[in-house]
């Protein structure tokens, strides 16, 4: 008992006194910069949730744009494809038209053979309209031929 007497009368050193008040303010300012990070870490989460939000709304938005782009573009071939399949027949017919009803009076074999290229040239228009996937081949109007059967005379008699 008379240690403890001792002790507790004995002076406290000094060092240990500075390192207890030295350590005591380290423990206070290590809970202030454990507290602010805490604050900016949810400030900077918060913010980071709403960058990501605004990039997933921008990418919604460039999607929705696209897709919009991307049917407009079609309607646009189909239509540019549709004008160039007319195009391309009245000028085809009007180039012609004029060569079969001078040679379709000559020679019934020249017949024959200008019949079954026009059934080829409608067969390969069936082939086109499907490819272009402009409507479903059964409810697409049938476009008139470009060697229509009246502009082939029916074959002499002889």
């Amino acid at each position: 008992m008379a240690k403890k007497a001792a002790r507790s009368k004995a002076k406290p050193d000094p060092v240990l006194s500075h390192l207890r008040v030295n350590v005591k303010k380290l423990q206070h300012d290590a809970q202030a910069v454990l507290s602010r990070t805490r604050k900016e870490t949810t400030r900077l989460s918060q913010d980071q949730k709403r960058a990501l939000q605004r990039v997933v709304s921008e990418a919604q938005q460039l999607r929705s744009d696209f897709d919009k782009a991307v049917k407009q573009t079609s309607k646009d071939l189909k239509s540019q494809s549709k004008q160039f399949l007319s195009a391309l027949r009245k000028e085809a017919a009007k180039r012609v038209e004029p060569v079969l009803k001078q040679w379709a009076g000559r020679d019934a074999d020249l017949r024959e053979e200008v019949r079954k290229l026009s059934q080829r040239v409608e067969e390969l228009e069936r082939l086109v309209t499907e490819h272009s996937h402009q409507e479903t081949p059964a409810a697409a109007p049938k476009e008139p031929s470009l060697f229509p059967p009246e502009a082939v005379p029916p074959p002499e008699t002889e």
